[in-house]
């Protein structure tokens, strides 16, 4: 297995061997190895582990430190003052009532960045015609530019609320306002790679992965009414879903 370890690390690729490094020991410090407080091994120990360099393992340690998850004294050693599992503190929820209280919840501030009126974008299948007013955001909790939205409605629906959607969170007040036109709704998640935009306004580097979400509502007629394109930096999220082994499919929707 430490075999195979080296090989994965030193396999060709455009990460620098410092960086793959890094996020071998970062997944260690998740997986709650090395709790808070306690001393990971010495440099030479983990040069001899892995097979690197004393610089490549430097540097590694460095971004670590940077990060704050681990802190160097002279003479003592290197001990965890982070605690990276609680990193991923944005839960992403799997149902639209949750998903409206957890953005509720958040507190958001949000900072738009541009706004328009305009076809949706090529992503979204099976398109409806019609203008949908647009908003590009990042959301801030606290201090932390948790994601990056641009946020499709429908004119129609946006002309009549337009002071609401442009000063509040844009899903709790379609819900508010709008629910009856709320039929059906969708959300795919994928990973990708973080652009010069997202990099730029989540305070990642180019190539982070983020995680996008596609949310997708329509209405009783399948008029597309909301659409939400929302990028999150992945090392924040998680998500839950519940199963429920033994129940045929269908059950539940005829118990609620």
């Amino acid at each position: 297995m430490i075999e195979n370890l080296h090989t994965a690390l030193r396999k060709q690729s455009r990460l620098p061997l410092s960086l793959k490094l890094k996020y071998v020991l970062r997944a260690r410090l998740e997986r709650g190895e090395w709790a808070v407080g306690t001393r990971i091994p010495t440099l030479l120990e983990l040069v001899a582990e892995y097979g690197v360099s004393r610089a490549t393992v430097r540097a590694a340690l460095d971004e670590l430190e940077q990060e704050g998850l681990i802190q160097r004294t002279r003479g003592k050693g290197t001990f965890v003052i982070g605690d990276a599992a609680k990193e991923h503190w944005l839960m992403l929820p799997t149902d639209w009532q949750s998903l409206v209280r957890h953005i509720e919840q958040l507190k958001v501030r949000f900072v738009t960045l541009d706004s328009g009126v305009g076809p949706l974008p090529l992503e979204v299948p099976e398109q409806s015609a019609g203008s949908y007013w647009w908003t590009l955001r990042v959301n801030w909790t606290d201090h932390i530019p948790y994601s990056i939205n641009t946020v499709y409605v429908a004119k129609r629906l946006a002309d009549l609320k337009k002071a609401e959607f442009e000063a509040e969170p844009v899903l709790p007040v379609m819900n508010r306002y709008f629910r009856e036109e709320l039929h059906s709704a969708t959300q795919v998640l994928t990973i990708r790679a973080a652009d010069a935009l997202a990099a730029r306004t989540l305070h990642l580097e180019i190539g982070t992965a983020v995680a996008q979400a596609l949310r997708v509502a329509r209405n009783a007629d399948q008029e597309v009414v909301y659409v939400a394109r929302v990028l999150y930096p992945a090392k924040y999220l998680s998500v839950e879903t519940r199963f429920h082994p033994g129940i045929e499919p269908g059950t539940l929707a005829n118990t609620h």
